[in-house]
């Protein structure tokens, strides 16, 4: 296979792995990125100078996102950059012309490892990108909505959500791409497990007729699941997702149909534990109504509100 058709087998498989993380599917990005790794790896071998150094770079590259990927995690922000560094311009709409059966061709973990360690030890070491421990990603579009349900799955212990309004969410559907949501069924089921979960919301009332779906969302979790308490804050605009004190979600999107649809939204998630535990330290600052707004507040919404710091449990 020559250099140019390597080229272009790399190029559609760079665009496969920004269709698939856009899409949250991590295993289907991590098979494209080793397909764009073997694909440098290979162009490495037939060329030099310059060309053969950044090839053997990109491959590196490649495999360290694979790994990530592999693993179902959402790519630290070094890895990003050094993915959008692999062109000139951004490609916010990828559309591959190569049927993407026949770039992926990987089927176990155990292959993804072979071949990862095959390029590593086939390349002359270059420098590594350190990611640390800590990640950070952001999102966009359909994204955000596939973000979101993974962290609801993955919390075990607790959840905070600060939000204006949220409402029963099913499913999210921009173009042909669908994410299965069930917002409320999640929460029941996180709470009916044992979790301790907390929100803070706008009061319902403030939107009127136009409020109708998010008190009827609030209705449902405080009928379904008592254990679920919910603080109204007549000046909250914040929208974060906390999981287990251990990660965060935070942006512009309502937790509704349209705002996880995630047009015209964004959305930055990290693990980083010094920005999660500023989160944390917010988020119960407003419970107890110990903010520097709080105390600044006139309006006390949050302690006469019929759906004040429900606790049944």
């Amino acid at each position: 296979m020559n250099t140019t058709r390597l080229g272009r087998v790399a190029r559609e498989a760079l665009l496969l792995i920004r269709k698939f993380m856009g899409q949250g599917d991590y295993y289907r990005a991590s098979q494209a990125s080793l397909k764009a790794a073997e694909a440098f790896n290979e162009i490495a071998k037939h060329s030099s100078g310059s060309a053969h150094k950044i090839a053997i770079k990109r491959a590196r590259i490649l495999v360290e996102i694979t790994k990530v990927l592999r693993r179902g995690e959402p790519l630290p922000m070094e890895l990003v950059d050094a993915l959008d560094s692999f062109y000139p311009t951004p490609v916010p709409s990828p559309t591959p012309t190569t049927d993407e059966s026949s770039l992926l061709t990987v089927d176990s973990d155990a292959d993804q490892e072979e071949k990862e360690t095959a390029i590593e030890e086939d390349v002359e070491p270059v420098e590594k990108i350190e990611v640390g421990n800590a990640q950070h990603q952001l999102l966009n579009g359909i994204s955000i909505a596939h973000t979101i349900v993974k962290m609801l799955d993955r919390a075990e212990h607790s959840i905070r959500i600060l939000v204006q309004n949220f409402t029963n969410v099913k499913t999210v559907t921009v173009g042909d791409e669908s994410c299965t949501v069930n917002l409320l069924d999640r929460l029941i089921t996180k709470e009916k497990a044992g979790l301790k979960i907390r929100i803070i919301i706008r009061d319902p009332e403030s939107l009127g007729a136009a409020g109708k779906h998010f008190r009827e969302a609030v209705e449902t979790l405080l009928n379904e699941a008592p254990g679920i308490e919910i603080l109204v804050c007549a000046q909250m605009h914040i929208k974060a997702l906390i999981i287990d004190e251990s990660e965060v979600l935070e942006g512009s999107a309502n937790f509704t149909t349209k705002g996880l649809s995630g047009i015209g939204e964004q959305a930055t998630w990290t693990n980083n534990s010094e920005f999660v535990s500023q989160f944390v330290t917010r988020f119960d600052h407003y419970w107890v109504h110990q903010s520097s707004e709080c105390t600044e507040c006139k309006n006390r919404t949050c302690e006469v509100h019929a759906l004040t710091r429900r606790n049944l449990t």
